[in-house]
C-alpha cells in the first residue's frame, strides 16, 4: 500500500532578485548548494528565475515533510539535474532522516517559471504502515 504524499509552492523571482541584490552570497549560500548555484548560473534573471523555482521546490518538500518541529536546513533539499536535464530532489541530513521515518520511496519534482512567478510541485510516495493484527 502507497500513501500519495504532495506538496506545491510559489516563488516570486522579483522577491529573490531582490534578495540577492541586497544580501548576495549570503543570501545564495545559506539557501543553495553548489550544484544548484551553478546549475543557475548565466545572466542575473535566469539566474534568479531558477533560484526562485529551487526555492519553491525547497518549500514544496518541506509541506511534504512531517518534521515534528526540527525543520531541515534549506541545504539539506537539494534540486540536481538528471539526465536530460530533468530535475530531482536529493536529500541529504536531517532531511533524509524526516523522509525515511515517513518512510518515503520516492519523490517527484516538476518545476516551472513564467509570468514572474516560479513554482515547484512535488509528489512523495511512501509505503504505508502495515495494520496490527490482534492476535
Amino acid at each position: 500500500m502507497v500513501k500519495i504524499l504532495v506538496g506545491v509552492d510559489v516563488q516570486p523571482i522579483d522577491e529573490v532578485e531582490a534578495s540577492i541584490t541586497q544580501f548576495g552570497a549570503r543570501y545564495t549560500k545559506r539557501l543553495f548548494t553548489e550544484h544548484e548555484l551553478e546549475s543557475c548560473g548565466g545572466n542575473f534573471h535566469s539566474a534568479a528565475s531558477g533560484l526562485a523555482a529551487r526555492f519553491a521546490a525547497k518549500e514544496a518538500v518541506l509541506k511534504i515533510l512531517d518534521s515534528r518541529g526540527t525543520y531541515p536546513s534549506w541545504k539539506e533539499i537539494e534540486v540536481r539535474r538528471g539526465e536530460g536535464g530533468r530535475p530531482h530532489i536529493v536529500l541529504w541530513g536531517h532531511a533524509k532522516q524526516i523522509a525515511r521515518r515517513q518512510r518515503i520511496k520516492q519523490i517527484s519534482l516538476s518545476l516551472s517559471h513564467g509570468g514572474g512567478i516560479a513554482t515547484a510541485a512535488v509528489v512523495a510516495h511512501a509505503a504505508r504502515r502495515r495494520p496490527r493484527t490482534l492476535q
